[in-house]
């Protein structure tokens, strides 16, 4: 189950984007927790958890050890917890839940990019909770760094590619490497896409400012 989960999640971590297999196993993780849950990161634990979607795949997803064991942990934000189901005669329908489900809906829907950092779409409630209540994804240097690493190469490679005096096969090797930036496959790829959306930058002009 383990490696269907990396093949349909590419090798990244289904909430950071980040390459997992390079540097560790990889977790399975559960979107609806299985032994317990929190509403917040300062609300108490309550039990029982999703005991019964344990082994359901619809709540199993591929991630990296920070985002599964460090940030996200057991918590799972309800719109409404008075609703939270509790044992499998419940209606997970009746449900709400705050945290983006990045392989049942389209997480860009909800959340966008300004350079390296995540933001909610038009303040989204969703998108807030699953950026700074769960995952944290704008409180962790190393992940902001390996992101702003990513887009000066990005940054690079659209200056490479859309000049007319540089080496045409250089050009074509920026332009296939962009290409490949924006697969579903591609470290990063939904910061890389809002990227490529924003005007591309020109040979000495100024990054502009977030």
């Amino acid at each position: 189950m383990k490696r269907a989960l990396e093949t349909a999640h590419h090798g990244k971590c289904c909430y950071c984007e980040s390459k997992v297999k390079h540097v560790a196993p990889g977790d399975v993780e559960h979107y609806r927790p299985k032994a317990a849950v929190r509403q917040a990161r300062t609300a108490p634990v309550e039990r029982p958890g999703y005991y019964w979607l344990a082994y359901e795949w619809e709540n199993l997803l591929f991630s990296c050890v920070l985002c599964n064991e460090k940030h996200k942990r057991n918590l799972f934000p309800l719109r409404d917890p008075r609703k939270r189901a509790r044992s499998a005669r419940a209606k997970l329908a009746a449900e709400a839940p705050l945290l983006v489900h990045p392989a049942q809906e389209d997480p860009a829907q909800i959340i966008g990019f300004r350079d390296e950092y995540a933001y909610s779409i038009e303040g989204n409630p969703r998108g807030e909770a699953t950026i700074d209540e769960v995952l944290q994804l704008n409180e962790r240097p190393p992940l902001l760094e390996r992101r702003r690493e990513h887009l000066a190469i990005l940054r690079a490679m659209q200056v490479i590619a859309g000049q007319p005096d540089v080496d045409p096969a250089e050009r074509a090797r920026a332009r296939a490497w962009l290409d490949r930036s924006v697969a579903d496959d591609a470290e990063y790829a939904a910061m890389t896409r809002a990227a490529l959306r924003s005007p591309s930058p020109r040979r000495g002009a100024s990054r502009p400012a977030r």
